[in-house]
């Protein structure tokens, strides 16, 4: 495909902004019922903890969506991809306004079907316009997206909710972002090129294989064995930072709404400038999986000192470890897919990362469900929160051991 000349910027500037952009909205929706949580468990009558249920259900669906809905959707164009997925997530958020907990699960695994689009189909159209020798930026910038959008639902939401008419009013002020990105993307129609590829029947039999076919692309080679489950357990702890930290702040801390959603803008938005500088120090270090060993570490040292918070904990240590949580265990994605990107064989780099995205949503589909048990059965949070930890701290231990591995094979080749 033909490079947009760099001449030509302020002709891919405006929907590489679109693409962010709708890459953060759709985090956003995400991340609606979580920040919720308190409200929304109580007004179901079920437990404060029971909120990872949504986070597994959402990461569930785009697991479902990774494996299949490229293929499903092949006769849709990338922006009418994004618009569905917008659209989607919008009508499922509203059928949490019946306060149903068996709803709101439901609508989670459609949001999260819906969040599914944006890394595909975003892809897809960057390629199409951002010039080569910019690529890897952009594409970082729009993987910010995904904290930015975390940020703006800690800030925008629970102000909504406390002050223009409680959660409902937020929910529906989460679907007209939804729905304006759909608008915004229309737009765009007609202005690039953007075909789908020819149609075709839909390969039912190679949609029923796809999981086969992806896992055992990842373990063939024992590098690729390392990073995936690198991706997992990095994944245990993010999981669960995601899916529980505004509900902590709440239920252990003692935090409002307002304050545990401020909480999660600060976590978020340390996120947004972590993505870039651990890509761009990953860069600087020249190897991706020696970059990600060091995330490990520091990701479960950080899981560890956030168990220190209680209700009596400073406010200004919880807002320091917000950020310092923002800053390592939200902030390695873009560095586990360049991990898998330059392992992969020559010609398997889509199907390798899609592959590696999988079992990472897997991490966050299972560890939420299970940690809960541990929260329930520990009546607190600390144990959870150190156990999931344990997990990336392992991981960062096996890529060492497997780094030394290699260095001796070549030596002794």
């Amino acid at each position: 495909m033909t490079d947009v000349r760099t001449a030509a910027a302020p002709s891919w500037v405006p929907i590489v902004v679109t693409v962010t952009l709708v890459q953060a909205v759709l985090a956003l929706m995400i991340r609606v019922l979580p920040l919720l949580g308190m409200p929304l468990t109580q007004a179901s009558g079920v437990p404060p903890e029971a909120v990872g249920q949504l986070s597994s259900a959402a990461a569930f669906g785009s697991m479902c969506f990774f494996l299949w809905g490229p293929t499903a959707l092949v006769r849709f164009s990338s922006l009418q991809q994004l618009q569905l997925g917008c659209v989607t997530s919008a009508a499922a958020l509203l059928f949490c306004l019946f306060n149903r907990w068996e709803a709101m699960l439901l609508a989670s695994f459609v949001i999260g079907l819906g969040y599914g689009t944006a890394t595909p189909a975003g892809a897809d159209l960057l390629m199409k316009v951002v010039p080569k020798a910019r690529r890897a930026t952009i594409f970082s910038v729009k993987q910010a997206g995904v904290p930015l959008g975390g940020l703006a639902a800690g800030l925008l939401l629970p102000f909504v909710a406390l002050h223009f008419g409680g959660v409902p009013a937020a929910m529906i002020t989460a679907c007209a972002l939804a729905l304006g990105s759909a608008a915004a993307l229309a737009l765009w129609k007609g202005a690039m090129d953007d075909s789908p590829p020819p149609t075709r029947a839909l390969p039912f039999r190679d949609l029923a294989l796809a999981p086969v076919r992806l896992i055992a692309l990842l373990m063939r080679d024992r590098q690729l064995r390392l990073l995936t489950a690198a991706g997992f357990c990095l994944g245990v702890a993010q999981g669960i930072l995601m899916a529980f930290y505004a509900v902590f702040l709440s239920d252990h801390a003692g935090w409002s709404l307002a304050a545990a959603g401020a909480g999660f803008a600060l976590l978020q938005g340390a996120g947004v400038a972590g993505r870039i500088t651990m890509g761009w120090l990953s860069d600087r270090i020249g190897n991706p999986v020696r970059a990600l060993s060091g995330l490990c570490f520091v990701s479960g040292i950080t899981m560890a000192l956030l168990a220190t918070i209680g209700p009596n904990s400073p406010v200004a240590w919880i807002l320091l470890l917000s950020v310092l949580a923002g800053i390592t265990v939200i902030s390695w994605n873009g560095v586990f897919l360049t991990g898998l990107a330059e392992t992969a064989p020559e010609g398997r780099v889509g199907e390798i990362t899609a592959a590696g995205t999988f079992v990472l949503f897997s991490g966050y589909v299972l560890c939420p469900v299970l940690i809960q048990t541990v929260f329930a059965a520990t009546e607190g949070y600390a144990t959870g929160l150190v156990i999931s930890g344990l997990a990336p701290v392992l991981a960062g231990t096996a890529l060492m051991i497997g780094a030394r591995r290699r260095r001796d094979d070549m030596t002794k080749g």
